[in-house]
């Protein structure tokens, strides 16, 4: 008689009675079917992106949506989730499209739990949390630090505010959004050491990726002045959500002292009033800003184009100017997307020193002006047009640096942390599901072996 015989431990082999086909595959093969009943197969991850979108003016909302549709594009995710950050919980506020999953209510804590709730029973494998302190409800935005706490999936934040000077509760709530983050993103390496230094992130988990921008088509500049009407104008302009720490008074006053020189320039001033601006002083700092026209004489000089823009329009902007001014009032910004998208598009920069200008414009990319500081803004805008020499290396290191962040290449290396982070959690869950059925085996095994020895002490003579 033959009696089934059967070791777990570190044998090499999983054996038994093949005429019941129990137990009869090597540890190797066991493993492979069971990586394959547990679907263990290579595939790119789904993502959830926990944002504001557009159409809502703002910043972060494009970014987010310029990077979900890269990561679709270059085949690093199966699926994007939006869900959408409201300003008013009401959905009829924004028409989303299809594209936005459900939507959560920036000031209703509830909505957060819900929202957790929503992902944590779905088949997102990661989230992509976009941050910004003011998107968020609670003191500094803390009802984000409740979001993370309820979630269950691997969290990658994109902090776009890194303030250098916090107040105890802003470091509290971004130090607690980064300790439950799988990976933190930020743009620059400054940022980087901010977090490290000031906030205590443990820098292992720290990645830089550049803000993406879209590559424009060449060779438009002379017909994107011509279909706007802005024929041999030298333009000047900034683009972006209006809001006051823009520090806009002092180009246009800029401009001003400039027209003695230099009588055909134009600045731009580009984008509607930021709607956390508006909601609370309504249209007050556009208003300042056109009366300042006025005062100067400079209606024929300025024009101020207060919509949102679809992407070519915007992009027809940015390459009809000749300059790009940035004269923040604040030095504390990580982040700016129309910089990146000025750069992108070849052209020179005149900022102030913010965190961000300093690094990204440190390679011969643009020129620094005083903080609230006309003068010094006129000064740098004149050196550029007096010499053609650096306008055209700032431009020339302007467009190389535009490749390097082009959305597609800085969607590759979030694509790698998503795709990481999905195989490492499909291995951890394969691996826990081969441990409990090897235990699962062993235990059948030793009923099976009790069964045996039973038989073979009945049958002996």
């Amino acid at each position: 008689m033959t009696y089934p015989y059967l070791t777990t431990g570190n044998s090499d082999f999983l054996s038994g009675d093949t005429a019941t086909g129990l137990f009869s595959l090597s540890k190797n093969d066991y493993v492979t079917d069971m990586m394959e009943r547990l679907d263990y197969h290579e595939r790119a991850p789904n993502v959830a992106h926990i944002t504001t979108y557009p159409p809502r003016g703002c910043g972060i909302g494009t970014f987010a949506r310029d990077l979900a549709r890269a990561l679709l594009i270059g085949g690093h995710v199966s699926r994007n989730h939006i869900v959408a950050i409201e300003n008013r919980g009401v959905s009829e506020q924004y028409q989303y499209g299809t594209g936005v999953w459900f939507t959560m209510n920036q000031f209703n804590l509830k909505s957060y739990h819900t929202a957790a709730s929503i992902l944590n029973n779905s088949d997102v494998d990661v989230v992509s949390l976009q941050h910004e302190y003011g998107i968020f409800g609670g003191e500094w935005g803390e009802y984000a630090v409740d979001l993370c706490r309820s979630l269950n999936i691997p969290i990658v934040t994109t902090f776009h505010t890194v303030l250098p000077d916090p107040s105890d509760k802003a470091r509290i709530v971004l130090s607690d959004i980064a300790n439950m983050s799988h990976t933190v993103v930020v743009t620059i390496e400054s940022a980087r050491r901010l977090l490290e230094e000031l906030y205590g992130v443990d820098g292992r988990k720290i990645r830089v990726i550049p803000h993406g921008a879209a590559l424009p088509e060449r060779g438009r500049v002379e017909n994107a002045k011509k279909q706007l009407g802005l024929g041999n104008r030298t333009v000047l302009a900034t683009y972006g959500l209006l809001n006051p720490g823009k520090g806009l008074e002092y180009a246009i006053n800029a401009l001003h002292s400039l027209l003695g020189k230099h009588k055909n320039l134009m600045l731009l001033i580009v984008g509607q009033t930021h709607p956390e601006v508006q909601r609370r002083e309504r249209e007050k700092y556009r208003e300042k800003l056109t009366s300042l026209v006025e005062q100067l004489g400079l209606t024929d000089n300025v024009r101020f184009v207060n919509r949102y823009l679809r992407d070519d329009e915007l992009s027809l902007y940015i390459q009809s100017t000749d300059i790009y001014l940035a004269p923040y009032l604040g030095q504390g910004q990580v982040s700016s997307g129309t910089i990146t998208l000025a750069l992108a598009h070849g052209k020179p920069v005149v900022s102030t020193p913010t965190i961000f200008a300093k690094e990204i414009l440190s390679q011969d990319r643009g020129l620094f002006c005083r903080f609230a500081d006309a003068e010094s803004i006129a000064e740098c805008i004149d050196q550029i047009l007096h010499n053609i020499r650096l306008r055209r290396r700032l431009e020339r290191n302007a467009l190389a640096f535009g490749k390097s962040v082009e959305w597609g290449a800085v969607a590759g290396r979030y694509g790698k942390i998503f795709e990481s982070i999905t195989h490492d959690r499909k291995t951890i869950n394969a691996l826990s599901a081969i441990t409990q059925g090897c235990s699962t085996s062993h235990s059948m095994s030793s009923s099976i072996g009790a069964v045996a020895t039973q038989q073979a002490v009945s049958a002996a003579p």
